[in-house]
């Protein structure tokens, strides 16, 4: 019988050329697909950055937090699980809002004049102040369009550089609102959620991977819990040490200064950057210059104490850093996620060191046997 065209090409390379047909196909139509639905790519992708963004500061939220309502939770009778852990919840993050209030009260003393504001307080007075911040917040944005206007810079451009700037604050805090609804659930039912994660690891993902995803757990909650924790920790004895000491000091604006340098020492060699600054700007624009002397005489000491002892004591267990990966952390991670993005860059360095660190020390242990057996080889 007399074998037709097809029959004569070799079969293998048929199927090569055919699956590589259909490859191009396929993506050539995609291409298309996505170059004439842009708009709506577009708008899914956004909508899927505005629920991803509050989900993951909940999680961080729950994350870093959740060892202080699991304390909470053990000193509650064990006779109601889902009752104490709403107990729990509502004691934290009641306690939360104590100390927030707390702060905010002594920010308002100090900036309306101590006892005296603390005596004139009330509903109206609060309300006054808040009017007063807004309306010199609307002088400052008066003024610094005013001075757009009288520059060179394009209306136009200026106009969206401030609209991007409100929205971007806008953005942050209504991140932040709904991160915290998302945190309150997450903590509430904790239990399940890892049961139902663990479920879906088990069936979807092989044994091999799930030992990797295992270890990489641990490994990352051991060098962010003890990392983040410890630093915010510190943050806050830094700033309420520092607030102390400035109050007795008589310098002014104490209360302002060690907020200031609180969330400044979040990130590694920012705080005394912002406490330096932040005395200067207030004791210069207050007249106090002997003051300002003796505020940065009492900054170099606390950040000394800091630095040599609080601080060491804190991140004891953490793996330790290099500090020239400390910098380059810092730089990748405000270049990608701005002060957040700071705050997480110095453990997600150390995570990365960690696992290099382990690659080495695997290439060394192969490199060893591999001599050990040339050696072998050799004396045979």
């Amino acid at each position: 019988m007399k074998k037709g065209f097809l029959d004569k090409l070799d079969q293998r390379y048929l199927k090569i050329c055919a699956y590589a047909s259909a490859t191009v196909i396929i993506t050539v139509v995609l291409l298309y697909l996505l170059s004439n639905t842009g708009g709506f790519w577009t708008t899914l992708w956004t909508l899927f950055t505005a629920i991803l963004k509050p989900v993951i500061i909940g999680g961080i939220i729950c994350y870093l937090f959740l060892p202080i309502v699991n304390k909470i939770e053990s000193k509650l009778e064990p006779d109601n699980k889902t009752r104490n852990r709403r107990i729990a919840v509502a004691v934290f993050y009641g306690g939360v809002a104590l100390v927030l209030g707390g702060l905010v009260l002594v920010l308002y003393l100090a900036l309306r004049g101590g006892m005296e504001g603390l005596e004139n307080l009330n509903i109206e007075t609060i309300r006054a102040f808040i009017e007063s911040l807004y309306a010199q917040f609307e002088d400052i944005l008066n003024s610094l369009n005013a001075d757009i206007s009288q520059s060179d810079l394009p209306l136009d451009q200026a106009s969206e550089f401030l609209t991007s700037v409100v929205n971007g604050v806008a953005s942050f805090f209504s991140g932040l609102l709904f991160g915290i609804i998302f945190s309150i659930y997450f903590m509430l039912d904790e239990t399940n959620i890892r049961k139902y994660w663990s479920r879906v690891i088990h069936l979807f993902v092989g044994e091999r991977s799930r030992t990797a995803v295992r270890q990489f757990s641990k490994d990352a909650d051991m060098v962010f819990s003890g990392y983040i924790r410890g630093q915010f920790t510190d943050a806050l004895l830094v700033g309420v040490i520092t607030c102390i000491v400035f109050v007795i000091a008589g310098i002014p604006y104490a209360p302002v200064i060690g907020v200031i340098v609180g969330v400044g020492n979040l990130i590694p060699y920012v705080g005394p950057i912002f406490g330096y600054i932040s005395i200067a700007i207030i004791c210069i624009v207050t007249g106090q210059y002997d003051k300002l002397v003796l505020g940065i005489i009492l900054m170099a000491v606390i950040m000394f104490i800091d630095g040599n002892v609080i601080n060491p004591k804190l991140l004891s267990h953490s793996v330790k850093v290099h500090p020239l990966l400390v910098v380059a952390s810092l730089i990748a991670g405000g270049a990608i996620g701005g002060f957040l993005g700071m705050i997480v860059a110095v453990p997600t360095g150390a995570l990365i060191k960690l696992y290099f660190d382990r690659l080495m020390e695997r290439r060394e242990k192969k490199l060893a046997v591999r001599k050990a057996k040339a050696k072998e080889s050799e004396e045979k």
